[in-house]
């Protein structure tokens, strides 16, 4: 062999490599991270003005962890995904934001933003090529009347949240419930999903009482938890709705009758609770540590951590970097695996993802819904929140 044909070999042979190292190279897969400036609902909860009871914060922290949790899988999936985080000055900059973004090409949105925001998001977006994940959000009407094809609901409904706690109450035989309701429109749909809830698994509500925040003596009779329990008939449960958490912090001991007080306080249904110490959660627990700056990991931030993964995921398990492929495999036969026991998949009539609900205390995790002895013909996890026959939406018809 002459040396040109060697020096032609060399050159062609380099040149396939080279194409073979380009085919290889992972594809660039933007996730944008929206987050409305000034969310209300990420105030500090104070109480006298002064002390702060509860410290809030975005969920992005989660939403980064599960980028790092994705980086092995970047060559066999062939996708590189990268976050990236909008912060908008309202609604209307949020939709022009998304709607920009996937018009430049980005299919993937994680949504931390308030319900009612949807309303001109899903509009917006309508027929577009691109799913949204609701991380934050627990609002029963953007599942049941909103309904949009475009967006997955990654945070639990408080249909979930409620029958989840309604369950383990009523495995522990206590049937009779004491609501105490507060001002709030959050309060009053926390209400109507625990009240729907006991109705669905045989519990009673013995009397709904609302409550006026504060300390003035004149409203004694509406602020006073002693007061306020003060009925003929007895009951099992003080349940509390009270999303500014001033008055639920005063009710545990102050009722007439020792009762256990669930709901805002004490026992309480979330989605993540950061004793939760199965199913390799620790771990999960301890990489959002790192990210966060030291805080405890909470429902929204799980939500948008298990968005990232159901994203990330898809690309290895639909065998595609495309967005249609993965798509149809996050709202068919996608299955995925959220650090909390039961195998989760999108529901197809309202695109909430099926999950368990964590029971927690302040300082650790008393029970995992779904109960045992709750039983569904399909899957366990329809017991919690809407099933196909219970809800208006039917994005699968």
């Amino acid at each position: 062999m002459n040396r040109t044909v060697i020096a032609l070999a060399v050159v062609l042979a380099g040149a396939i490599t080279a194409r073979a190292q380009t085919q290889a190279a992972p594809t660039r897969v933007p996730i944008v991270f929206l987050e409305l400036a000034d969310d209300a609902r990420y105030e500090p909860v104070r109480a006298f003005g002064r002390f702060v009871l509860k410290a809030l914060d975005h969920p992005y922290a989660g939403a980064q962890v599960g980028i790092e949790d994705a980086r092995p899988l970047t060559r066999a999936s062939g996708a590189d995904h990268q976050l990236e985080r909008i912060t908008a000055n309202s609604i209307d900059d949020m939709v022009v934001a998304i709607i920009r973004s996937n018009d430049a090409g980005v299919a993937w949105f994680l949504l931390d933003a308030p319900a009612e925001a949807y309303k001109a998001v899903a509009a917006a977006v309508k027929g577009r090529d691109l799913l949204l994940f609701n991380v934050s959000a627990p609002e029963d009407w953007l599942r049941r009347d909103l309904c949009s094809a475009e967006v997955v609901h990654a945070m639990p409904s408080r249909a979930q949240l409620m029958d989840g706690l309604t369950q383990f109450l009523v495995s522990k035989k206590w049937r009779d419930y004491l609501i105490f309701r507060g001002p709030l429109p959050q309060d009053r749909e926390t209400v109507d999903a625990f009240t729907r809830s006991a109705k669905k698994f045989g519990g009673r509500i013995v009397a709904t009482r609302d409550f006026t925040p504060g300390t003035d003596p004149r409203e004694r009779e509406k602020n006073n938890p002693a007061l306020l329990s003060a009925i003929n008939k007895d009951w099992d449960v003080t349940f509390v709705a009270d999303a500014n958490f001033d008055f639920a912090r005063e009710v545990s001991y102050r009722t007439v009758r020792p009762r256990p007080v669930v709901g805002a306080i004490d026992l309480e249904p979330v989605a993540w609770h950061w004793t939760w110490d199965h199913n390799g959660a620790p771990q999960v627990n301890t990489r959002f540590a790192r990210y966060s700056g030291g805080r405890h990991m909470d429902s929204p931030d799980w939500a948008a951590w298990m968005a990232v993964k159901m994203i990330t995921q898809s690309a290895l398990r639909a065998g595609a970097v495309d967005f249609k492929p993965r798509r149809d495999f996050i709202l068919g036969p996608g299955a995925f695996d959220g650090d909390k026991g039961e195998a989760m998949s999108v529901r197809p009539w309202d695109h909430q993802l099926r999950q368990s609900v964590i029971l927690a205390s302040p300082l650790s995790v008393v029970a995992n819904a779904p109960i045992e002895g709750f039983l569904h013909q399909r899957d366990v996890l329809d017991t919690l929140g809407d099933d196909d026959a219970e809800t208006p939406c039917h994005l699968n018809r």
